[in-house]
C-alpha cells in the first residue's frame, strides 16, 4: 500500500480459432515483491505460480517475458523486454524470472501501455491479465490508461488479479478490467494466486461475444433530505456480496469510479453515507460485485440542499492519518474544527483542531485510538464558544506493510518498501527481536524523510542476530506498532593486510576487503590495543577508493597494529587486524 506490483499481460493474436495464444507475461520485479503473504515472500510464491502454470503451457504457445522495477531503484523508466515472445519460450520464462532482482518503483501503467503497443494491439487483438501487489506508483492513471486502450484496441481487453491487494487497493485498480470489458480477481494466497494464472494463462481466447450475466435485483430509498456534507440513512435491498457498496455519482454517470462518496453494504441496513460537499441533484447507486465486473443494479436521485453552516469530511479515516475537512461559516478569527469523541458537549478537550483562517478546507490529523467521534464547527464569539454544526467521523484501524529482503550483512544497509499512513511524525526503526515497546529503537527513519514516499533505508546493527523492523504510528495518545517483520543479520566479514615491517614516517600501503560503510574506517594503533578510540592515524574506506590505500607510519619505533573497524548504529567493532612493526 507508495507500493509492489507482478502484473502478467497475455494478449491474443485473432487469426483463426486454430492458432494457438500469444502470450507476453508483464513481471513486477519491484521491491515490494519482498513482502511476505503466509510468512514467504511475495516473489517466491510469483516465482512458483508462474513455473507451475507455465509448465503446462502448451508448446505451440508464443510466449516471453516483460519485466520492470528489476535493474534499478526508484526509477520509473526501468521497463525491459526479458524474453522477447516466441514458441517453446516457457521454460526461459520460468528461468528470466527465477533471476531477476526485485528492487525499484511500480510503473504497472506504463508498462502494460508498452507491452501492448509491443504486440499492435490497434492492429491485433490483445488480452492483459495484470496480477499486481500494490498500486501505481509512478503518477499514472490506470482507468485513463484503460479507455485509452479500449478505444483505440482491436478486441483489447484487460484483467486484474489483485495479489494480497487491500480492498481499497482493488478498486484503484479494478478499473483498469472494468473498462476493458474484463474481471477484476483477488489473490490473497499461493493457491489463489495459482489458480488465477491458471484461469487467465491457459484459458482460450474470449468468444465474439460472451454469455450474459444474470443481474440480481436491488433497491434504494431514503426519506431524507440532506444538506452539503451531512451522513444520512439509506435503506436497501440487494445481493449483499463483500464488495457490494452503495454510492453517490454525478447524475447520468454510468462509471463505477471517482465516486463522490460511498459505503460498503456490509455495514447493515440502514446504512449511513456522506452527502458531498456541493448542493445539486446526483444519483445514487447500489453497485454489485458480481462474477465478471462490477454492476448497477439499482438507481436513484437524491437532492442535496445548502446551509449556512457546513463540514465535508470523510465518513472515516485511518488512526493517525491526516485528512482535509471543508467548511462552511462565519469564517472569522478564532473560529475553529475541532474533533472530539462522539457525543461531547464542552468546546474543550479537543484531540484534534485547525483553525479556519487557514484556509479551506483545513487539515486534521485523527487520533490513535480507533472508534467514533465527532467534527465540530466552533465560533469564537464575545459571549463565549458556540457549537454551529457536528458531523460524525469514524477512526478505523491503520494499516502497514512492510517488504525488504530477510537477511542482512551486521553495519550495513538495508532498504525497506513501507506501505502506511505515512503522517508526520511516522517512523520506521529496528529493534532486537521480541521488543514490544515503541522505544529502545537501534536505527530509525521518519517516513516523512522519503524521498519517493514509499522507501526508505536504514543502517543495520553490528552485532550478528535477530531483529524486527516496524512501521511505527505517531499518533493523539502515543505511538502504534503497525507493521513489523524479521530481519535476519549475519556477521560482517574483513581482512587486512600490510607490510610486516616499514621505516619511520614512511607511507604504508594496507589492503583490505570489508562491508565499506559510510563509516568504516581503517586505523594504526599500538599493539595490543582494544580500544576503538586514540588512533594514531586512519582513513575512511568509503573514501578512500579502492584497496589498497595508505597510512603514514609513526615517527616512533615500536610494534603497532592496523585493524578494519566496522562502525554501526549500536557502536564500533573490530572486524580484523594485522601487525605492523616501525623500525
Amino acid at each position: 500500500m507508495r507500493r509492489w506490483v507482478f502484473a502478467l499481460a497475455l494478449f491474443c493474436l485473432a487469426q483463426g480459432p486454430a492458432l494457438a495464444q500469444r502470450t507476453l507475461i508483464v513481471l513486477d520485479a519491484s521491491g515490494s515483491m519482498w513482502g511476505q503473504i503466509e510468512g514467504r515472500p511475495k516473489l517466491q510464491i510469483a516465482r512458483e505460480a508462474l513455473r507451475s502454470v507455465l509448465a503446462g503451457t502448451p508448446a505451440d504457445t508464443e510466449i516471453g517475458l516483460l519485466a520492470y522495477g528489476h535493474r534499478e531503484k526508484g526509477n520509473c523508466a526501468d521497463i525491459e523486454l526479458v524474453v522477447p515472445p516466441a514458441k517453446g519460450k516457457a521454460g526461459a520464462v520460468s528461468e528470466a524470472a527465477a533471476r531477476l532482482k526485485f528492487l525499484g518503483k511500480t510503473p504497472l501503467t506504463e508498462a502494460v501501455r508498452q507491452a501492448a503497443v509491443s504486440l499492435r494491439y490497434t492492429e491485433e487483438k490483445a488480452t492483459v491479465i495484470l496480477i499486481t501487489d500494490g498500486v501505481e506508483t509512478c503518477q499514472a492513471d490506470p482507468c485513463a490508461l484503460a479507455e485509452e486502450l479500449a478505444k483505440a484496441g482491436v478486441g483489447f481487453t484487460a484483467h486484474v488479479v489483485g495479489f494480497g491487494l487491500s480492498r481499497e487497493e482493488g478498486r484503484k485498480v479494478a478499473c483498469l478490467a472494468e473498462k476493458t470489458g474484463g474481471r477484476y480477481i483477488p489473490a490473497g494466497n499461493a493457491g489463489e494466486l495459482q489458480d488465477a494464472l491458471r484461469r487467465t494463462v491457459s484459458v482460450p481466447p474470449r468468444p465474439e461475444t460472451a454469455p450474459p450475466v444474470t443481474l440480481p435485483s436491488a433497491t434504494l430509498a431514503t426519506k431524507a433530505k440532506p444538506v452539503i456534507g451531512q451522513s444520512f440513512a439509506v435503506d436497501w435491498t440487494g445481493p449483499a456480496a463483500k464488495l457490494d457498496y452503495i454510492d453517490i455519482v454525478l447524475m447520468g454517470s454510468k462509471a463505477v469510479d471517482g465516486e463522490l462518496s460511498y459505503v460498503y453494504v456490509e455495514r447493515g441496513k440502514p446504512t449511513l453515507i456522506r452527502a458531498p460537499g456541493k448542493p445539486g441533484t446526483y444519483d445514487m447507486r447500489y453497485v454489485w460485485a458480481g462474477p465478471d465486473r462490477r454492476h448497477v443494479l439499482a438507481t436513484t436521485r437524491v437532492t442535496v440542499g445548502d446551509t449556512s453552516y457546513a463540514l465535508d469530511a470523510p465518513a472515516s479515516v485511518p488512526a493517525g492519518t491526516a485528512f482535509s475537512v471543508g467548511w462552511k461559516g462565519p469564517g472569522k478569527p478564532g473560529d475553529y474544527v475541532d474533533l472530539v469523541r462522539r457525543g461531547t458537549k464542552d468546546v474543550s478537550g479537543e484531540l484534534s483542531y485547525a483553525y479556519v483562517e487557514r484556509g479551506n478546507p483545513v487539515q486534521m490529523k485523527a487520533p490513535g485510538d480507533t472508534g467514533r467521534y465527532d467534527l465540530r464547527y466552533v465560533l469564537e464569539a464575545p459571549d463565549g464558544r458556540k457549537v454551529l454544526v457536528t458531523v460524525p467521523i469514524e477512526v478505523t484501524p491503520s494499516v502497514a506493510s512492510l517488504a525488504f529482503p530477510p537477511n542482512a550483512v551486521a553495519g550495513g544497509e538495508v532498504t525497506i518498501h513501507w506501505r502506511g499512513p505515512a503522517a508526520a511524525g511516522d517512523y520506521l526503526d529496528i529493534v532486537p527481536d521480541g521488543q514490544k515497546e515503541a522505544a529502545g529503537e537501534l536505527s530509525y527513519a521518519y517516513v516523512e524523510q522519503s524521498p519517493d514516499g514509499e522507501t526508505s533505508t536504514l543502517r543495520v546493527p553490528g552485532e550478528a542476530g535477530r531483529y524486527r523492523i516496524r512501521y511505527i504510528l505517531e499518533a493523539a495518545g502515543g505511538r502504534k506498532v503497525l507493521a513489523d517483520q524479521l530481519l535476519v543479520v549475519a556477521a560482517a566479514q574483513a581482512t587486512v593486510s600490510a607490510p610486516a615491517t616499514v621505516q619511520r614516517g614512511a607511507a604504508i600501503p594496507v589492503s583490505w576487503t570489508g562491508p565499506n560503510g559510510g563509516q568504516d574506517y581503517i586505523d594504526l594503533v599500538r599493539q595490543g590495543s582494544q580500544e576503538t578510540i586514540g588512533e594514531l592515524t586512519y582513513f575512511y574506506t568509503a573514501n578512500a577508493g579502492q584497496s589498497p590505500a595508505t597510512l603514514q607510519a609513526p615517527d616512533q619505533p615500536g610494534r603497532y597494529e592496523i585493524r578494519y573497524i566496522l562502525e554501526a548504529t549500536d557502536g564500533r567493532r573490530i572486524l580484523a587486524r594485522t601487525p605492523v612493526e616501525v623500525r
